[in-house]
């Protein structure tokens, strides 16, 4: 069976995450560099596994080639060495997309049309006129410090896209780093989950697919699907795998926002997940929350002065939030935020922090944690 390396890109910050997903889903052999996750020696059914079961990997790439290209030629004959006929069908449709990062060769129309007519004249070869009008095959250069990596994108859509996620809201998480920033605390499904800023329901909604070990990718299509070349019981096992593991729980996750309209949309996309009857949304204001729980974690990403408000108001949550923290001694905290006033607005040092970016905007993820539970 053909064996290939398998790229995973990642938002900026989660790198670690993603090797630990993989490394859960049997996959301990793996590397980070340049912003991927390099998984070796995977076959056609580990392509399906990772584009179904991933929840932080931004999608899934074939490295089909890696080699010097410090000229257009070289570029040429690099790519013109794929066996291109073994993948891509005589209807396929060939996208070439380009990326060119510290190199001799950066203008990117240049370096398309380049790798789309090395790619067209090997196809040729093969199957005489090309119609392009069938499946569509993504092609990636990659070309970092004069190697260009050639990669194939198996995905489509990108991975956040789970298919939830329908109607519009300001500001959105991207469900990938959502999933991110959970797996980055100290939650669990025996705790109660809280997002006191929910907005459109991401995060407890993320939350509780993971509890229920519901595949991120079950409901949804990828491009390599509609292959030729992929193996027929691929697809088919992953998505039987994905069912055979859900399980079922009692959860205590709650979504809370200011917004009538945020509350409406977040219940809207909890039904569109399957998990509805899990999660309990309040159209609360963040300042009055109250519980009767000892012990719980609350994950949010709220308003910040360069989406929404300004940045006084994000200040103000800060130290609102920071207030409302020294009633719950107990519970762990976290907070996606750019300001960079953060923990001085919330009165106290965070436990940890670490730069994610979230929409292209450089953040820090506070952590302000409370003690572990007694064992009595």
């Amino acid at each position: 069976m053909f064996r290939m390396k398998l790229l995973i890109p990642t938002a900026t910050g989660i790198e670690a995450v993603v090797k630990r997903q993989l490394n859960t889903l049997g996959y301990p052999d793996t590397r980070a560099i340049n912003g991927r996750v390099e998984v070796e020696g995977c076959d056609w059914h580990d392509v399906a596994r990772l584009n179904v079961f991933l929840r932080s990997g931004e999608r899934v790439l074939i490295q089909l080639a890696k080699f010097p290209a410090n000229d257009f030629d070289g570029l040429y004959d690099g790519i013109s060495q794929i066996h291109w006929g073994d993948i891509v069908s005589k209807d396929g449709c060939v996208t070439v997309i380009t990326k060119a990062v510290n190199s001799k060769l950066f203008a990117h129309h240049s370096i398309q049309a380049v790798g789309k007519k090395a790619i067209v004249s090997v196809l040729q070869r093969k199957y005489g006129e090309l119609l392009e009008n069938g499946e569509e095959y993504r092609v990636e250069l990659d070309i970092t410090d004069d190697i260009c990596s050639v990669n194939l994108d198996t995905t489509g859509v990108g991975l956040h896209k789970r298919g939830y996620r329908t109607k519009p809201y300001d500001a959105p998480l991207k469900e990938t780093t959502a999933a991110a920033l959970i797996d980055l605390s100290v939650w669990n499904p025996d705790k109660v989950f809280t997002d006191l800023f929910c907005g459109s329901g991401t995060l407890p909604i993320e939350a509780c697919m993971k509890a229920l070990k519901i595949a991120p990718g079950l409901n949804r299509n990828f491009a390599f699907q509609d292959w030729g070349c992929v193996d027929a019981d691929a697809y088919v096992q992953a998505v039987e795998e994905a069912r055979d593991v859900r399980v079922e729980r009692n959860l205590q996750i709650i979504g809370g926002d200011v917004s009538e309209k945020a509350i409406e949309i977040a219940q809207f996309h909890a039904k569109q997940a399957g998990v509805d009857k899990y999660i309990k949304f309040n159209l609360r204001d963040a300042r009055e929350f109250v519980t009767k729980s000892s012990y719980g974690v609350n994950i949010s990403n709220p308003p910040y002065g360069e989406r929404l408000g300004d940045i006084e108001q994000a200040r103000q949550l800060a130290r609102d939030m920071g207030k409302l923290y020294r009633t719950l001694d107990k519970w762990n905290f976290y907070f996606l935020s750019p300001v960079e006033t953060f923990e001085r607005d919330f009165g106290r040092r965070a436990d940890k922090k670490r730069y994610i970016y979230n929409a292209g905007i450089k953040c820090s993820y506070y952590a302000f944690n409370g003690p572990k539970p007694s064992r009595d």
